[in-house]
C-alpha cells in the first residue's frame, strides 16, 4: 500500500517497586500452589478459575489498585489474609507510584519535547483514569474509553468520541495525549493523519484488538511518508513477555496468511483461549 514502515521499539524493561513486587510475587505463589491441585476441579469451573488467575496477575502488571475490585464469575482468594498485602492494595496510591507510570511520563515528556502527538493504549478503565490524571500536570490529554458516549445528548456536557478525536488530531487545540481503551475503540478511531507514536502501558492477549489498535496510527492517507513507533512497557521478570511474545507471534502469522493471500485460512488467534493456553505454558507441569 505504498505505507512508510512500522517500528517496533524493543520492549522497555523496567524493575518493579517494592510493593508491586511484593504483591506480584504473592500472587504468582498462590497461583502455583493452586496449580497442582487443579485435577481435583469440575472442568467449567477450571476454565473460570484459570480465567480469573490471569485476569489477577495482568491486574498486578498494570496497576495493584485493580486487585480491590471483584472480577466478574471470579471469587477466589489468591491473597492470605494473615498477611498485610491486603492493606498494601487498600492504600496503594499512598505508598508508591507504579514503576511504569513514572517511565511512560518521562517517555512522554520525550516525545512531547520533539513535538509528537502520543496515544496510550491501557486495558482496564481505572488505569486509564489513572493515566489521565497523571499526566494532566504536564500536557492536555484526553481519555477514550466504554463509557465515553458516542453522541451528544441534550442533558450532558461529557465530550464525545468524535469530538475527542477531532480535539487530539487538531495541531493548535492543546490536546497533545490519547489514553485509550483497545477494547472500545481499537477499531473506531482514525488517528495517522496526526499521531505516530502509540506507548503500550498493558496488553492482553487478544490478538484482534491488538492488530487493530496497531493500524490507528498506520494508515493509508497519512503514513506514506511518517513512520509509525510503537513502544512496549514491560516489568522484569514477569508475564508481561509471554503476552508480548504471544500477540506478536500471531500478528506475524497474520500478516504472513495476508501476504500469501491463501485463499482460506484461520483465524484461531482471535479466539477466547489464549489466556488458557497461556496458563498451561506457565503453570500447568507436564
Amino acid at each position: 500500500m505504498g505505507l512508510a514502515p512500522q517500528i517496533f521499539h524493543p520492549p522497555i524493561t523496567i524493575p518493579m517497586n517494592k510493593f508491586e513486587r511484593k504483591i506480584y510475587d504473592a500472587i504468582l505463589d498462590r497461583i502455583e500452589y493452586l496449580s497442582a491441585t487443579d485435577y481435583m476441579r469440575d472442568i467449567d469451573l477450571l476454565v473460570t478459575l484459570r480465567k480469573g488467575r490471569m485476569m489477577r496477575m495482568r491486574q498486578c502488571l498494570s496497576y495493584p489498585a485493580l486487585l480491590s475490585v471483584a472480577v466478574t464469575d471470579y471469587n477466589e482468594e489468591l491473597l492470605d489474609d494473615s498477611t498485610s498485602l491486603g492493606d498494601i492494595i487498600k492504600h496503594y496510591d499512598k505508598l508508591e507510584t507504579p514503576a511504569k507510570v513514572t517511565r511512560l511520563v518521562h517517555l512522554v515528556h520525550d516525545h512531547l519535547q520533539r513535538g509528537k502527538k502520543v496515544v496510550i493504549w491501557s486495558n482496564f478503565v481505572r488505569t486509564l483514569e489513572m493515566l489521565r490524571d497523571m499526566l494532566i500536570p504536564i500536557t492536555g490529554v484526553r481519555l477514550i474509553y466504554g463509557a465515553t458516549p458516542t453522541e451528544r445528548t441534550a442533558i450532558s456536557d461529557v465530550l464525545t468520541r468524535d469530538e475527542i478525536i477531532r480535539e487530539f488530531v487538531d495541531p493548535d487545540s492543546g490536546i497533545e495525549v490519547l489514553v485509550a481503551n483497545p477494547a472500545a475503540c481499537a477499531e473506531s478511531i482514525s488517528l495517522h493523519k496526526a499521531c505516530y507514536t502509540a506507548v503500550y502501558y498493558d496488553l492482553s492477549y487478544n490478538c484482534a484488538q491488538y492488530l487493530q489498535s496497531l493500524d490507528r496510527i498506520h494508515r493509508v492517507g497519512g503514513s506514506e511518508n511518517r513512520p509509525a513507533d510503537y513502544y512496549f512497557l514491560q516489568y522484569e521478570d514477569t508475564i508481561d513477555s509471554d503476552i508480548l511474545v504471544n500477540v506478536q507471534r500471531k500478528a506475524k502469522l497474520m500478516n504472513d496468511i495476508v501476504d500469501q493471500e491463501y485463499a482460506i485460512y484461520s483465524l484461531d488467534m482471535f479466539t477466547d483461549d489464549d489466556e488458557l493456553q497461556a496458563y498451561d505454558r506457565l503453570f500447568t507441569k507436564s
